[in-house]
């Protein structure tokens, strides 16, 4: 018995114990610091119908041996959608990928049938599980692909060949693990080394990416070079109302809410993606794009505007986030961050960079210093110690607060499990 086989009974697979519902099927995965064998037993109890391990003496019952699960995961969804799929589209970058997969769901689904991966379900086990859960055969693919070290993204396409593959943004984050911005502009480079032929989508703004000849290429960006910039943007109302020139079109959009200038920008890379491809653009839809949850969300409370971009944070997007900040007419600007992290050596340089455009840009900068890292002695700078304390910031200050931090900071956890944003306070 397979995978696939599993999937057409309508089972779901897991790979937590702790989310098992009854018919799930677990597998076993081994982690870092994990043996998911040690787990089998608690799946079943759960109401598991079979577990997948790879040790063949618990193999019996509704236990399936099967000698890598990783690889058999990737084998079996790959097949499935090389069978089924007529375009596959893959997307990374630094900043804006599951934003990107989410405008471009948005743009097609209404013409196409489209399936994406789920959240930010962007590696080696996250991708084929999406698969196994949720692909019901359609015929157009959009998945995210995350990078962390070097050969991720080849190994990736090897398993999901893109016919179409968006590169949004070089930028600092993953210098822990690849040193350079040069290297991971190369590793980003590396989703379109399986694409014999297709197209490629990338940031035409950054110097560093060298798109290969045998493709298709369109560029987007600010710069007045590419097939699509961003001319203007600006916020009334609690709308954002943009200007691009797209294939040398003026394109004027309003659109719900404010949304970042990185967000602009990939709203731009897929606008030029769906222009090209001649999928219609219907302005009253575009307006109502939902962002995802962490992503520059506004929430309008009594006394302040909070926009919650706490799903994660480079310097790159902290300056994106900040360029719009500016644009906004608020008598008070606070800001409520946490650390970058994954910036190696790079670390103290990145974060005195992002201070120093902090204080030109808010009245108070709130620093969540969870692990002691130097800040400058700077008048506007508050530091804390307790996650807890930004509702309390929440409640004193008033006018615009603006709070993002790295992942692993727990700002965003937080926030998410936390009733600061709900609509009764």
């Amino acid at each position: 018995m397979n995978f696939l086989d599993l999937k057409n009974r309508g089972m779901k697979f897991k790979t937590d114990s702790r989310k098992i519902e009854k018919n799930d099927v677990f597998l076993a995965l081994n982690g870092e610091n994990t043996d998911g064998n040690l787990f089998i037993d608690d799946a079943f109890k759960k109401g598991a119908s079979f577990a997948f391990s790879e040790k063949e003496d618990l193999s019996g019952g509704n236990i399936i041996y099967t000698e890598n699960i990783q690889n058999k995961l990737l084998e079996e969804t790959s097949d499935l959608i090389k069978t089924n799929s007529k375009m596959n589209i893959a997307v990374t970058g630094s900043n804006g990928k599951t934003t990107t997969k989410e405008i471009l769901f948005s743009l097609l689904s209404p013409y196409i049938k489209t399936f994406r991966t789920e959240g930010n379900m962007n590696t080696e086990t996250g991708i084929p599980l999406c698969i196994l859960n949720d692909y019901s055969g359609e015929e157009t693919c959009i998945f995210e692909m995350g990078l962390r070290k070097k050969g991720d993204l080849e190994f990736l396409t090897k398993f999901y060949k893109p016919d179409v593959a968006f590169i949004t943004s070089v930028g600092s984050s993953h210098m822990e693990f690849l040193g350079t911005r040069k290297n991971i502009a190369d590793e980003k480079m590396k989703i379109t080394l399986n694409m014999d032929k297709g197209l490629l989508i990338m940031d035409g703004d950054e110097t560093l990416l060298t798109p290969p000849k045998n493709l298709n290429v369109l560029k987007f960006g600010k710069n007045k070079s590419n097939d699509g910039y961003l001319e203007d943007y600006e916020y009334i109302n609690f709308k954002t109302k943009v200007y691009y020139k797209i294939f040398g079109k003026s394109v004027l959009l309003t659109l719900n809410d404010y949304w970042s200038e990185g967000q602009l920008k990939d709203l731009l890379a897929c606008l030029i993606f769906a222009v090209f491809i001649q999928i219609p653009l219907d302005p009253y839809a575009i307006s109502d794009i939902n962002i995802p949850a962490g992503r520059f969300k506004i929430y309008k409370k009594k006394n302040n505007h909070i926009i919650d971009d706490s799903y994660n944070a480079s310097y790159e997007s902290f300056i994106n986030a900040f360029s719009s900040v500016r644009k906004m007419d608020y008598t008070n600007k606070v800001l409520i961050m946490g650390e970058m992290f994954e910036l190696g050596d790079s670390s103290e340089n990145y974060h005195n960079r992002v201070f120093e455009e902090a204080f030109n840009t808010f009245d108070k900068v709130y620093f969540y210093n969870i692990s002691g890292l130097k800040t400058p002695d700077n008048v506007k700078l508050i530091n804390f110690n307790s996650v807890d304390t930004i509702k309390d910031i929440i409640l004193k200050e008033k006018g615009l607060i603006y709070i993002k931090g790295s992942n692993g900071t727990g700002i965003y956890s937080y926030l998410k499990n936390s009733d600061i944003l709900s609509d009764e306070n």
